[in-house]
């Protein structure tokens, strides 16, 4: 079967060519690539691994702008030697899809009359309007093409089965659909829309109450959704028909249609001077297309859905700690089992991998991992998203400095993210220190009190500070939201270096998680899923859903402060209390409580 891997490792020169064709064809001089799809979604099926087909990189974010003589493949701050491993420099150009992104190429690089092709159903309005800009000032045009143009020369294109949708019980939800779209439409009142779209297989997930299989990682069903003001909920995806008639059975305002029926149902249902609601960076550009077309208005604001979802009810924040719980119960059993096996046998990257899975497998309501797990020895660590090759990758020795970032799916409800980087016999100072840093950044964060309403970035810089006195930096956000049996990257909670517009409010999931890469060397990364909850005074804080100990080999104590030492002392004090009664081997639990003993005791 295919996946990204195995499509981006087919890679050949041919493919650009055959795109270059298929444009000429359409008289474009440009075509906009993203790694989405219709969804703008991190995860595409493999039938959309667009970017992978075209250029090898397997990342999860990124867009190319091809060109009749390059290819400009723009990465964020997680891909870059990624990146440069995985493509061919003579095809392909890289740049920073921050630092220097598409639309500042185009000012440089755009001819007059070019016309640069993009797929309005694919595009967001966010991108549309900035490179629309570019291109006016270059006198350029941006071309809606008719269809995807990947129909044309991907020929061996795989083929997408149905989706396959389950009910989620209102119990396990904590809310009911009815529930849920009411609240809804309260914020499309308020907002005088007539029309809502929402293309984020997660929101369209949460807000019906259904799950799926229809994407590796992620457990929902490929679906998107026109929701209107009066009662009407139009539903799109190409489902088995079984587990369409339920749905509609339970809710019979909801209308089901084939997934390419998007556009037409759009233009059949929003009316002359009617006003849609548009997720400026996760919605598409084709639904701002058509209510201007009938003299209507699009508001271009983030969905409701995007958070509502954001703030879990109770059912779904217990939930959430009960996955954790026993995820944290399966990394001590990894961990035990990893630190005798490595003076033993030869353990490779991809042994780990799978090794994790299978320990996992013996918790009743798992179901699938909740993203590649990354298992990283060494250099390979210092790429933020390395997945061990079909080959088993590198063996794991006592001087190794290993990085496992690794999470699960489970079924009733919880999604979980967690990383250590663990080393098989004392450490040089200089691998301690650098771990230490890193602590220190997590601690930074997991011990601050805030006010209701900070913004990701201020937190952000909290745990940045200890690594700026050492003179360090890391290249990508300090957290994501976790969903609740949805995706392990959910929006719109963030701690990133850039401007968040979202305040942090209870309820709300985040990992924490500072890293430090060295090419070719390492990669250091302590991360924790967290809730926000209320602390002293009205004030928020961050409280650990996960229990998983630090390596102690790995902390210089004398570079800890007393808070710090207390937050570390106070942490493993936890994980013994939580994670030993879940552990039934007399031998772990011993081990456990060496690998957490306070850190005066060495």
């Amino acid at each position: 079967m295919k996946d990204v891997k195995t499509i981006a490792a087919a890679w050949q020169p041919d493919r650009v060519k055959s795109l270059r064709k298929t444009m000429s064809g359409m008289a474009l001089d440009a075509f906009v690539v993203p790694r989405w799809d219709e969804h703008q979604f991190e995860y595409a099926s493999v039938a959309n691994e667009r970017l992978a087909w075209l250029t090898g990189f397997t990342g999860s974010w990124g867009l190319a702008v091809v060109t009749h003589d390059d290819v400009i493949l723009f990465i964020d701050g997680r891909y870059p030697e990624q990146a440069a491993r995985e493509t061919n420099s003579e095809w392909v150009t890289l740049q920073h899809l921050y630092e220097q992104p598409p639309e500042d190429w185009l000012k440089q690089h755009a001819q007059t009359s070019w016309r640069i092709g993009f797929d309005s159903e694919v595009m967001t309005p966010d991108l549309y309007d900035r490179l629309l800009e570019a291109c006016e000032q270059k006198g350029a045009v941006m071309q809606s093409t008719a269809g995807d143009p990947f129909d044309q020369c991907w020929l061996d294109r795989p083929v997408t089965a149905p989706s396959k949708m389950t009910q989620f019980s209102s119990e396990w939800a904590g809310e009911s659909v009815t529930s849920k779209l009411a609240r809804v439409r309260e914020q499309m009142q308020l907002s005088e829309v007539d029309w809502l779209i929402e293309t984020q297989p997660d929101n369209v997930n949460w807000l019906l109450n259904i799950r799926g299989q229809d994407l590796p990682y992620c457990p929902v069903a490929r679906a998107r959704c026109l929701i209107g003001l009066e009662g009407e909920v139009h539903l799109f995806g190409d489902f088995i028909t079984s587990d369409v008639a339920a749905l509609v059975k339970s809710e019979r305002s909801i209308h089901c249609h084939a997934r390419d029926q998007f556009v037409p149902i759009l233009n059949e249902r929003i009316q002359t001077a009617e006003r849609l609601w548009v997720d400026p960076t996760q919605g598409p550009e084709c639904g701002r297309d058509v209510v201007e077309a009938r003299g209507g208005e699009a508001m271009l604001k983030r969905s409701p859905v995007t958070d509502l979802k954001a703030l879990k009810n109770e059912t779904e924040l217990s939930a959430l700690r009960s996955a954790c719980l026993a995820d944290s119960a399966v990394w001590v059993r990894l961990l035990y089992w990893l630190e005798s096996a490595v003076h033993q046998e030869s353990i490779t990257e991809l042994a780990v991998e799978e090794r994790i899975h299978q320990l996992r497998t013996a918790v009743d309501d798992y179901t699938a991992p909740s993203f590649r797990t990354i298992s990283a020895a060494d250099g390979n660590a210092s790429l933020a998203h390395y997945s061990a090759p079909e080959d088993g990758g590198a063996c794991l020795r006592p001087s190794t400095l290993f990085l496992l970032d690794s999470g699960g799916q489970f079924s009733r409800g919880g999604t979980t993210d967690t990383t250590r980087t663990w080393c098989f016999e004392p450490p040089t100072t200089e691998r301690r220190r650098l771990a230490t840093s890193v602590l220190k950044a997590h601690i930074a964060v997991a011990q601050q009190v805030f006010p209701k309403g900070t913004l990701g970035h201020a937190l952000d810089s909290a745990a940045r500070l200890p690594m700026w006195q050492a003179k360090l930096d890391y290249d990508h956000g300090t957290g994501h939201g976790v969903g609740h049996y949805l995706s392990v990257h959910e929006f719109p909670q963030r701690m990133q270096k850039s401007g968040t517009g979202v305040g942090l409010e209870v309820g709300m999931t985040l990992t924490v998680e500072p890293g430090f890469y060295r090419p070719d060397e390492l990669g250091i990364r302590h991360e924790n899923l967290c809730e926000v909850v209320s602390r002293d005074d009205g004030w928020l804080g961050l409280e650990s859903m996960a229990f998983v100990p630090f390596n102690r080999q790995l902390i210089d104590v004398d570079m800890l402060t007393m808070p710090e030492k207390a937050w570390v002392d106070d942490y493993h004090r936890q994980v013994r209390e939580r994670v030993s009664p879940l552990l039934g081997d007399d031998d772990v639990i011993a081990w456990l409580e060496m690998a957490t003993k306070p850190l005066s005791d060495h």
